[in-house]
């Protein structure tokens, strides 16, 4: 066999096994595909979404040339439905979110709202009702956040984390568990929530009552 037949061959063995060689899953997919995988076994919805960082480093903030940045993160968004009692309205449902902060502390930048929450953490969007037993349990439950956690938030419809998918199947236990102890909390106040409507109803209809 003369040389030249001898490249031909192994060229067009590298045309045909250099793709599919591109195509073998790295071992960041197989992990990705065991932790989503297993996440899904939990009863959790998974998407990936683009977010606003919800907390930037100064200098991913401007660039050199002083140009103003929007940084923004890739994470995968863990939801639980949340499924209100057919006596509990959406609008009953308090809309929340709380950003983990990665660089530093900065508890001495605390606002009012935030105050009894974990250190580390803070209320970017603050519909959670203000009482000091609701942020107390708030706080115990992000205790449990994995490493890797953006933020966590509930609404009507669902309570979700925002993670970036480190570790291992133990973190997706965690976050699920996380998860359905934020729905039952979601609904506790929730059903306060309308219990306080259906009263402040009656009374406005009947003062004496």
């Amino acid at each position: 066999m003369s040389i030249t037949v001898i490249i031909i061959i192994a060229f067009t063995i590298a045309l045909v096994v250099g793709p599919l060689m591109w195509l073998r899953p790295t071992p960041r997919d197989r992990q990705l595909e065991r932790l989503r995988g297993h996440a899904r076994k939990r009863g959790l919805n998974i998407s990936i979404r683009e977010i606003p960082d919800p907390d930037p480093r100064p200098q991913d903030r401007v660039s050199s040339g002083g140009k103003v940045l929007q940084p923004s993160l890739n994470v995968a968004l863990y939801q639980l439905p949340l499924r209100l009692p057919g006596r509990v309205e959406g609008r009953h449902a308090p809309d929340w979110e709380v950003i983990r902060l990665r660089h530093d502390v900065r508890s001495d930048v605390e606002d009012e709202v935030s105050a009894g929450l974990l250190s580390g953490w803070r209320f970017s969007r603050p519909g959670l009702p203000l009482i000091e037993g609701v942020v107390g349990r708030l706080s115990e439950l992000l205790a449990g956040a994995p490493r890797g956690t953006a933020k966590v938030e509930g609404d009507a419809s669902t309570v979700g984390l925002y993670w970036h998918e480190r570790g291992a199947e133990a973190e997706v236990d965690a976050i699920a568990d996380l998860l359905e102890a934020l729905r039952l909390l979601q609904i506790e106040v929730s059903e306060a929530a309308a219990r306080e409507e259906a009263l402040q109803r009656r009374l406005a209809e009947d003062p004496e009552a």
